[in-house]
């Protein structure tokens, strides 16, 4: 299964990437240089050394670095997350590990976590251990059934909002692992009444089912074509330019059924999703 937030457990510095300075991650992930070497020395994430012996980061450390942070801010325990982020790439891809990790915080069974989230336990297993890949709308209905969305879940801890207004092209969060789909969010602000993503969507890319939550949303084709079906009986057909507004609460789905890809300005509020 892909992974979450372009989390690959590899360092992508090259000889002829420089890579990272230890102060300009801190900054990407919000925590002071102290801290990252804090993490470092509990092995959680293991820079490589350029000239003169300083730490040099790639980008999947700066995605681990994250995780780290947005796990320790939910309330999982430091001994736990030693082990989920070993330097050494785990064996399971970031996405099973959290949603295990968050089934247990809570106390749930699979069976009874499967039941909530309306998927077969055999089918939650396998996501968990890194076996099958999920579909946003399953990963929508596993975080809603855990109390939580999928962007608390998967994303990065939110930014100071006042501090820290200006989200660079650089530091947009990316989601990976979907069917053919990949989120980019722009905003996560605490107290945020938006939530302003875009989604690229591969052709017979989609959301492999259907999802309702609270709230409103607007769409906005910035290329390509989107299909989406409101609670099985409403069909829109979204080209380049067009705008789509609809509830939250009736069900829906989308998929790109052109033969070429598509990107959506996919604004909700409040960020439910």
């Amino acid at each position: 299964m892909p992974t979450l937030a372009g989390r690959a457990w590899g360092r992508t510095v090259t000889g002829d990437d420089p890579g990272l300075r230890i102060g300009e991650v801190a900054r990407q992930v919000g925590v002071s240089p102290s801290t990252v070497r804090a993490w470092e020395r509990k092995g959680m994430v293991q820079p490589r050394r350029g000239e003169g012996g300083h730490r040099r980061y790639g980008s999947d450390d700066v995605a681990r670095l994250r995780d780290v942070r947005s796990l320790l801010t939910r309330g999982h325990n430091p001994p736990a997350l030693r082990s989920l982020f070993a330097a050494d790439p785990p064996s399971e891809p970031v996405a099973g590990v959290r949603l295990r990790a968050a089934r247990a915080k809570r106390g749930l069974s699979l069976r009874e976590a499967a039941g909530k989230a309306a998927v077969s336990p055999s089918f939650l297993s396998l996501v968990e251990r890194g076996l099958a890949e999920p579909s946003v709308a399953l990963l929508q209905r596993v975080t809603a059934a855990y109390g939580g969305t999928l962007l608390e879940f998967f994303g990065a801890a939110p930014r100071d909002e006042a501090t820290n207004k200006l989200v660079r092209a650089r530091e947009r969060l990316h989601l990976h692992g979907f069917d053919r789909v990949e989120m980019e969010h722009l905003v996560s602000f605490p107290g945020a009444v938006l939530q302003v993503d875009i989604f690229t969507v591969a052709p017979g890319g989609g959301s492999g089912g259907g999802y309702a939550h609270d709230g409103e949303e607007s769409v906005f084709v910035l290329d390509g074509e989107l299909d989406i079906w409101l609670d099985d009986v409403e069909h829109y057909h979204l080209e380049e330019g067009d705008t789509l507004y609809f509830r939250s609460t009736q069900e829906h789905r989308w998929g790109n059924l052109g033969e070429s890809g598509a990107r959506v300005l996919w604004v909700n509020t409040p960020p439910t999703f």
